[in-house]
């Protein structure tokens, strides 16, 4: 059964948005899509790129974020909502919140959660964002769906090939057709029947996760132990930790250690604890006034006592020098 205007509930006033951009660093890619709190770790290696779109509906937001680096990310919505997205295309092993992306998965994110997504090496994704309050009135209402067990677990769930190609189509449609007139936001009418079929096709998605049980992801341990490791290493950044010190802080071995980050993440614990302080050196560069500090006190700041091995280290992580990111310093959006 869809939805009347009248059962969307949804503010028709509501000021409505759409952003589109183009990036060329992992950091802008984390802080461009609003309403979110995030923090991105490229860990492949050469230039990045990614591009992200974002529909904001007011208790409803939908974008399209893709990037041909993998990277571990961390992120919040906005309070008291649910994400449920689907993969466009994907190459190479991800992880949404410990389960293994399959090509035909629903990605789902329960309220006040933090998302943990390790993205393949290359990704395009679809999510849609919406407050629990309008999506229970919804599913209720129309879907006959219980919103709060459904929405109860955070995962990745492997759905038909249709329902994943619909979604896939019906989001597609969403954003090209606003891609191409984006004034039409400013109509009410169009964006009630914007409202009514983005809801339709969240209520399909949860439609599918009201088979899905609870379930104990596989790299739940493995991603706990790498998150203490890096919480660690984040405290020591002038004086970065040696693996063994990592090992005695969370008192496992290390070969445990390696297991966990290999499985978690398919990098070195070594690897990982030097590209945690290769991008916090390359915020300070994004963020420094012309002359305010040089390069050498940058690098010293995140343990990097030897200006070589340092411009090495971040050329092979970035694809530019820290020279090139100072003198250009893109304008954050």
């Amino acid at each position: 059964m869809r939805a009347s205007n009248e059962q969307c509930r949804v503010e028709a006033t509501a000021v409505p948005s759409f952003i589109s951009h183009e990036l060329t660093d992992v950091l802008l890619q984390a802080s461009a899509l609003p309403k979110w709190n995030q923090e991105y770790v490229q860990i492949s290696e050469g230039a990045f790129s990614g591009t992200l779109q974002d529909l904001s509906l007011g208790p409803i937001q939908l974008f399209r974020e893709s990037m041909d680096k993998a990277v571990d990310q961390h992120g919040l919505p906005w309070p008291d909502s649910f994400a449920i997205g689907v993969a466009n295309e994907m190459y190479g092993d991800g992880f949404w919140c410990g389960d293994k992306l399959e090509p035909d998965s629903v990605l789902f994110l329960k309220p006040n959660s933090e998302l943990k997504f390790r993205t393949p090496a290359r990704s395009d994704i679809f999510v849609a964002v919406i407050d629990m309050q309008l999506l229970s009135e919804y599913a209720e209402t129309v879907g006959e769906l219980d919103a709060a067990r459904i929405t109860a677990i955070s995962g990745a769930s492997a759905a038909s090939h249709e329902l994943c190609s619909a979604f896939r189509a019906n989001m597609g449609l969403l954003f090209g057709g606003v891609s191409a007139n984006p004034q039409a936001l400013q109509h009410d009418l169009f964006r009630r029947n914007l409202l009514s079929e983005t809801l339709n096709i969240i209520c399909a998605g949860l439609t599918h996760l009201s088979s899905a049980r609870p379930h104990n992801p596989g790299q739940l341990v493995h991603r706990h132990i790498v998150e203490k490791a890096r919480e660690f290493i984040l405290a020591r950044h002038t004086l970065p930790p040696t693996v063994l010190e990592v090992c005695k802080q969370l008192r496992i071995s290390r070969r445990t250690l390696h297991y966990a980050f290999n499985k978690v993440l398919g990098i070195s614990p070594i690897s990982y604890l030097r590209y945690i302080r290769l991008h916090g050196a390359r915020q300070m560069l994004l963020a420094c006034a012309p002359g305010a500090q040089p390069i050498f006190e940058i690098a010293a700041h995140w343990g990097f006592y030897h200006s070589g091995m340092f411009g090495s280290y971040y050329k092979q992580l970035f694809g530019e020098t820290p020279t090139a990111t100072l003198s250009r310093r893109p304008a954050r959006h």
